[in-house]
């Protein structure tokens, strides 16, 4: 008897958002007003980027399973309010760049990857290394006091590490090669290098990832079949390869020039929601 009412409270657990969106007609999407090009505003002062198309989609989605017609409450977040918020029920979705990790998993549910960052070393394609084994030893420029220095430090290879204050004055020792690579978030780094005077093709990163960090949206751990129909959604993007316009509109163009990665591409073939590693 317990068991069964076990089952039947998840039950109810796992279809309260679809049910009250259903009854509603209406779901709260948490938006980051300046994560570009992931979620921002634009110049009519609207949600748009990366994450929100695909929760746009998701939404499209939803108003034909259930068989109504979804309206979009749009919620801002930052970095204090967007877990209370969901929390309390005030937002359905966060449409964002929020890493999925281990620790976050405990309370909250993740989409399948749609993003894959990581802490990664760049360098000068005229330095024909390849791997990170290959600068042992050598310069490595990072930014003070962030997960990037941590993790160079850590490598047992004897690297001379050059802390800088901020993104621009460690590109400065690249170009001028007083530093023969940088160690910092891959996605910063690519933008970085899109804005270089040599340009991006100057550049190129190493094969091995310091870190891993996949981007999900995120929901209620207890909104199961919330989950199963994002994750279905995001699955036929993926397998129609549709995901690849998508995910090219906003980093592969005028602005930016972030192909997708090794990584990524795996996770939009094998569709998953592992954590971030280590």
């Amino acid at each position: 008897m317990a068991a069964l009412l076990l089952l039947a409270t998840s039950a109810v657990q796992a279809d309260a958002t679809l049910d009250r969106i259903r009854q509603s007609k209406q779901i709260q999407l948490g938006h980051w007003p300046g994560e570009v090009p992931f979620s921002y505003l634009d110049e009519q002062k609207q949600p748009t980027g990366y994450s929100i198309e695909l929760c746009k989609r998701i939404v499209q989605s939803l108003s034909k399973k259930l068989n109504v017609d979804v309206q979009v409450n749009w919620v801002a977040v930052d970095s204090k309010t967007r877990f209370t918020l969901m929390d309390d029920q005030k937002i359905d979705l966060l449409c964002a760049d929020t890493t999925n990790n281990a620790e976050r998993q405990k309370k909250y549910g993740f989409s399948h990857s749609i993003f894959v960052a990581g802490t990664r070393i760049i360098v000068d394609k005229k330095s024909q290394l390849s791997r990170v084994d290959d600068l042992k030893g050598k310069r490595i420029a990072v930014i003070a006091s962030t997960t990037g220095e941590t993790l160079v430090r850590n490598r047992a290879l004897n690297f001379q590490v050059i802390p800088a204050k901020g993104l621009d004055e460690a590109w400065e020792l690249l170009e001028t090669g007083k530093a023969d690579g940088i160690g910092y978030d891959d996605i910063l780094l690519a933008d970085r290098s899109s804005r270089s005077k040599a340009g991006a093709a100057q550049y190129e990163f190493l094969a091995d990832y310091l870190s891993v960090e996949p981007y999900g949206l995120m929901m209620r751990k207890a909104d199961g079949d919330f989950t199963k129909a994002i994750d279905h959604v995001l699955g036929e993007l993926f397998v129609s390869k549709e995901i690849y316009g998508i995910y090219n509109r906003w980093f592969v163009n005028k602005d930016r020039n972030i192909p997708v990665g090794h990584i990524l591409r795996e996770d939009f073939l094998t569709p998953n929601n592992y954590p971030a590693y280590p």
